[in-house]
């Protein structure tokens, strides 16, 4: 999912959106990537924390109705911001980037930046929410393929 063209704000359906994505780095360093579909394809990387050290990419196909739980979290402000974002100002901390983006039915895709610092204030709260969310309903899938990958290097 790449650009923010195709999809004015204030004018998306949810309905629309047939893939999410959202994406975290922290000082350049990918901690997170997750990509559901609504056919139950499924993407990850990391948790979101340095923590993890796994920061291989998982694919498979899941229940497509982690989709529809993640999608159900979608603000009207969120979607009225897609290409949009923030910056915050003198940000303290090490850079952090999120994107959050959406494939439409049409095949367009949009998304939206928010740029901060690990010791500032981070993006909107409905936006971190819905990055939760996204973590939280793959979270079961993700540590299933980490188990896999466990039994196979022992």
């Amino acid at each position: 999912m790449t650009g923010s063209a195709g999809h004015s704000p204030g004018v998306t359906n949810a309905a629309d959106i047939h893939a999410i994505a959202a994406e975290l780095q922290v000082d350049s360093d990918l901690l997170l990537f997750i990509l559901v579909a609504a056919d139950g394809s499924i993407n990850r990387v990391g948790s979101g924390t340095f923590a993890n050290k796994n920061r291989s990419m998982f694919i498979g196909k899941t229940n497509p109705a982690i989709f529809q739980r993640v999608r159900s979290h979608l603000t009207d402000s969120m979607l009225q911001m897609l290409g949009m974002g923030f910056r915050r100002q003198n940000p303290l901390g090490a850079p952090c980037k999120l994107t959050v983006g959406f494939e439409f039915n049409d095949g367009k895709s949009a998304r939206s930046e928010y740029l901060y610092g690990t010791d500032s204030e981070g993006p909107p709260s409905d936006v971190a929410d819905f990055v939760r969310v996204a973590v939280r309903e793959t979270e079961e899938w993700y540590q299933q393929q980490l188990r896999m990958v466990e039994k196979r290097d022992p």
